[in-house]
């Protein structure tokens, strides 16, 4: 394969998981842009909400270890591809509001759809398309482009629900957007992701050769559990992201339509600049813990500004400019944390086993966060609740930057020392 050849498959194999990618998540994080008209819709309280991302968020973390197996031992492509049908299904489910207990089980289901075929293979799948010199640009452009894409389809699918009148019968014809983008989104994955970079090791052993008692081997890299715990902090930061849409319709004055554009730019534009940015200088300074330090020092410095500032309208520009310095930290983290296994020499093989590892401590906020939250506004009415929401958000910030230093000067100290 030339290098020509090698480049134009690397661009159409991200291409492909950028939308696939993006696509998938929509169903299940609805709630982040239309949040108040999804209560409305499920008729449900703040903290029955809290309690179907956690549903969600436990059966992704259930799913990691067995998803990082499933990574390493089929094709990405058709992983994927199988994903995004499942999530389709079941979003089709969801838009007929079914009873509480009904959305508890397709909250389950999103997140086994979303994780077992899906997280780890998205992650190996990603790896796979280029070599270790590649891998701050290859994560930059997935959380990237993951950012890009839903600002087109939301510029096409918010407008309507606007001229709908933003009600339940509005909001169905957000999720049947969704369901349908997803089964399109299932053909592509199937054909378009493909594998480019081999790893020696793993040609001269045949898949039946990686079990799951491999997990024994990944978890013996003591700097994984450093990315571990990094991971942890931000999952404790994102996975609370969406609660600040909410906070600027009801302090700062904003419609529910204009709350899901400023969603869609501090959830989705932001990750374009903050991801590829951040992937670029990486590889250009060789060290993706470092960048990813940066980034939790932004987390860090938005979260003071909130903490500080009047809840007002007349604050509005502050709150925006502090979104952006927050958003962007945020995805330069995310962009960049599986990119650290590569310079952490996980082998190729066992890509999918150190993702699902690495996930199933690093994404457990997943499992609490949004019941934690849905309590602490329903106890706390006002601009409390989000104080303490803000507080818990600003610690994990500054351990997270902690961590990631630390995994810095390990890996330096590593290729002083010629182990790296």
């Amino acid at each position: 394969m030339t290098e020509e050849q090698r480049r134009t498959k690397q661009i159409i194999g991200m291409l492909a998981l950028c939308i696939c990618g993006a696509v998938v998540y929509e169903l299940p994080y609805l709630s982040w842009s239309y949040y108040d008209v999804v209560l409305e819709s499920y008729q449900v309280t703040d903290a029955q909400m809290g309690y179907l991302m956690s549903a969600y968020g436990i059966a992704c973390v259930a799913c990691y270890l067995p998803a990082g197996w499933l990574a390493d031992r089929f094709r990405a492509g058709h992983l994927i591809a199988s994903a995004l049908l499942l999530t389709s299904i079941i979003g089709a489910i969801v838009s007929m509001f079914p009873p509480y207990p009904v959305l508890v089980v397709c909250y389950i289901g999103y997140g086994i759809a979303t994780t077992l075929p899906l997280w780890n293979a998205m992650m190996k799948a990603t790896r796979e398309l280029g070599e270790s010199s590649e891998m701050g640009r290859l994560y930059g452009f997935l959380e990237g482009g993951r950012g890009f894409l839903p600002v087109i389809y939301g510029a096409f699918i918010i407008p309507i629900f606007h001229m709908m009148g933003e009600d339940v019968n509005a909001f169905r014809t957000v999720i049947w957007y969704f369901v349908i983008l997803g089964l399109a989104c299932a053909v592509l994955a199937w054909f378009g992701i493909k594998k480019l970079r081999e790893d020696p090791e793993e040609q001269k052993d045949t898949k039946e050769k990686v079990s799951f008692s491999d997990y024994k081997i990944v978890i013996k890299n003591k700097q994984l559990w450093l990315l571990t715990l990094l991971m942890f902090c931000c999952f404790m930061i994102y996975e609370s992201y969406s609660y600040i849409t909410p906070y600027l319709t009801n302090f700062f004055g904003l419609s529910t339509s204009l709350g899901a554009i400023i969603s869609l730019i501090k959830s989705y534009g932001l990750a374009v600049f903050g991801g590829i940015a951040a992937g670029f200088i990486a590889d250009k300074i060789h060290s993706n813990p470092k960048v990813v330090s940066i980034g939790f020092f932004l987390m860090v410095l938005g979260l003071c500004i909130f903490i500080i500032s009047p809840a007002e309208p007349s604050w509005l520009v502050i709150a925006l400019i502090t979104i952006l310095v927050l958003s962007l930290g945020l995805f330069m983290v995310r962009a960049l944390y599986f990119a650290i296994i590569d310079e952490i020499k996980i082998p190729l093989k066992y890509t999918g086993m150190a993702v699902g590892f690495a996930s199933v401590i690093g994404c457990l906020p997943q499992t609490f966060i949004y019941s934690v939250t849905g309590n602490l506004l329903e106890r706390f009415p006002g601009r409390t609740g989000y104080l303490y929401m803000f507080f818990y958000m600003l610690a994990s910030a500054a351990l997270g930057g902690i961590c990631a230093y630390m995994l810095y000067r390990s890996i330096k100290k590593d290729k002083a020392e010629g182990r790296a």
